[in-house]
């Protein structure tokens, strides 16, 4: 009837509880439906006999139920109290309806909120590999467009599931009336549906279509506004303007086809029923000898059987239409749920006593050729600062990941003092690691709100000395509103060097034993660059912190303790930098070229 409904119930986050209320509502309101329906009929018959009720009272045994009835209430039995009760039962049942219907929302509503949660926490949890297969706009499609059309679909079905059951109230009705008119009007109606289903059976295959052009959209649209400086300086607005055109008219194209054949079907259905209804009505009337006020409600019936039928039909091919967008979106969420990182071990990592070794290390990505680290042997010091330098592609960055389990090595060991990485809860890895990437991410806060993102629990006091240790208390100081400013989208408001000092300081409050930087000063000038080396000396001879720095400017490395070399994923040589100098022909070439670069300029 409904393919797939029950699994995507089930996966999308619907609890039997709420589907079994909803349709404990909706029975209620069916059985009030079919209770005012029926109630017409003695209405009917009142008329006919001119008002008189007395030979009505033994004429069929649901007047005995009327007059039983009747007593019990102390109603008296007559046109009037039949009028109102038919008007009382189909106030009953739009009570029952406006219940169901403001139910269902809240349903709906709850569930879009768990899910986005759901898929919210698993993109958090799930590990880089998995990270590095996501697209962005698909991702925020998923968990827009394609969630509100999923959660609807859901509600759709439902929706078909008590049509169909006031459908079947309407035929205990008219099966009561007349059994053989009610089978030669099910059995046409019938075949004219299976007739229409298969008419519109293509409905199904364009709702996957409709959502890959939605995903495509997203994924263009996000790709744009996060390259807007690209497309401007390449002067290609009109090419693009012309690329999203495509996206648009596909959407459009595809998202019109879906409305016309269920506007199609909206047009066909009723026409139909109403046919097949005024050809019972003759035969009726010329055939079986039924009575007048038989024939009025049996007519009366099937009338507002139409748009019933019609809103069932609609909503079969509507959720037909949108199975596609419950199949994207719990792919989504089996997904993150499948790629969940693993929590590690259950010892805490609190301090760094001698230092982190790398034992024959390898790594590889997924669907990579080649490994990005290559049997890795390396020894970092505690409370040291150590420079990792090498070419491009030497895996520096994917050592960085491996350190608190981002990645996990393909095979090979990490210790932190002798003791085992996979010892170690993953959390409690994450929280002994502080980071500071090369292009720092700020979002729209405050320098205070950014600081305490490293430890929310800060006092003011705490957030004023990170932000001196890393030498940004003086330009926060001076900002219009102090550490309370807002920084804009991205840090707009701060110059590459603010943004640079104001990340480390979100670094420092965490207090965490380990401090690594990934290429911290690549894109600064030489002024701010200065100001960041000097805030990073600060730290090392007034902090414990054992500082890990990818770096390739020669004034960076001169600050280190110990600089390993990585060339092709293994490290070629370490040691202090004469040490490393002496030895290391990359280095060399490396340093040169950079002392060269410095004197040019």
């Amino acid at each position: 009837m409904l393919p797939g409904f029950i699994e995507n119930v089930q996966s999308i986050g619907y609890r039997w509880t709420w589907i079994f209320n909803l349709l404990l509502l909706q029975g209620a309101a069916v059985f009030f439906e079919g209770i005012s329906i029926a109630a017409i009929l003695p209405v009917l018959e009142i008329v006919e006999t001119g008002g008189e009720i007395e030979p009505l009272k033994e004429s069929s045994r649901y007047w005995e139920y009327l007059v039983s009835i009747s007593e019990k209430l102390k109603i008296p039995l007559s046109l009037p109290s039949l009028l109102g009760g038919v008007f009382v039962l189909v106030l009953l049942r739009q009570v029952f309806i406006y219940v169901r219907e403001i139910y269902a929302a809240g349903v709906q509503l709850e569930v879009i909120r768990r899910v986005r949660d759901r898929a919210f926490n698993g993109f958090l949890y799930a590990h880089l590999d998995h990270h590095d297969g996501i697209q962005g706009g698909r991702f925020v499609n998923e968990m827009t467009t394609e969630l509100l059309t999923a959660a609807a679909s859901i509600s759709t079905g439902l929706k078909f599931i008590s049509q169909v059951m006031t459908c079947a109230a309407y035929g205990v009705v008219v099966c009561l009336l007349s059994p053989s008119m009610t089978f030669v009007a099910f059995l046409v109606l019938g075949i004219v549906a299976v007739l229409l289903v298969r008419v519109m059976r293509g409905i199904h295959s364009l709702g996957y279509l409709v959502t890959g052009a939605n995903q495509e959209m997203s994924s263009f649209l996000i790709e744009r506004l996060n390259a807007i400086r690209l497309v401007r300086l390449s002067n290609v607005e009109a090419a693009e303007l012309n690329a999203l055109r495509g996206h648009t008219e596909r959407q459009r194209s595809r998202l019109f086809k879906q409305h016309r054949l269920l506007a199609l079907l909206g047009v066909l259905i009723e026409p139909i029923v109403l046919g097949v209804a005024l050809v019972l009505l003759f035969a009726a009337v010329n055939n079986l000898a039924l009575e007048m006020a038989t024939v009025t409600l049996f007519f009366f019936i099937l009338i507002r059987m139409a748009p019933i039928v019609k809103e069932a039909v609609i909503y079969r091919q509507s959720y037909l239409s949108q199975i596609a967008s419950i199949e994207a979106v719990i792919a989504r969420l089996n997904s993150l749920e499948a790629a969940k990182d693993d929590p590690g071990g259950t010892r805490v990592l609190k301090s760094l006593r001698d230092g982190i070794s790398c034992h024959d290390v390898y790594f590889k990505y997924v669907g990579g050729n080649a490994n990005a680290l290559n049997g890795l042997n390396l020894f970092i010091p505690a409370t040291k600062m150590t420079a990792i330098v090498g070419p491009s592609g030497a895996g520096k960055s994917t050592l960085v990941d491996c350190l608190p389990r981002l990645r996990t090595c393909t095979s090979g060991r990490i210790t932190f003092d002798d003791s085992e990485q996979k010892e170690f809860s993953v959390v409690s890895l994450r929280q002994a690691i502080s980071y500071v990437s090369q292009s720092p991410q700020i979002f729209n806060v405050s320098p205070a709100e950014h600081i305490r993102y490293g430890r929310p629990s800060a006092s003011d006091e705490e957030v004023r000395r990170a932000a001196s240790l890393a030498q940004a208390d003086d330009f926060i100081t001076e900002m219009k509103e102090g550490f309370d400013t807002p920084l804009g989208e991205g840090g707009i408001r701060l110059s590459g060097g603010q943004r640079q000092r104001l990340d480390l300081a979100r670094a420092l409050i965490r207090n965490a034993p380990i401090l690594i930087l990934d290429e911290p000063t690549s894109n600064l000038d030489p002024e701010s660059e200065a100001k960041f080396l000097a805030a990073l000396e600060t730290v090392q001879q007034n902090t414990p912190i054992t500082l890990i720095v990818i770096a390739h400017k020669p004034s960076t490395i001169h600050l280190a303790d110990h600089i390993a070399v990585m060339e092709d994923g293994i490290v070629t040589a370490s040691g202090t930098f004469p040490e490393v100098s002496g030895n290391n022909r990359w280095f060399n070439r490396a340093f040169d070229a950079s002392n060269n670069i410095a004197t040019d300029d």
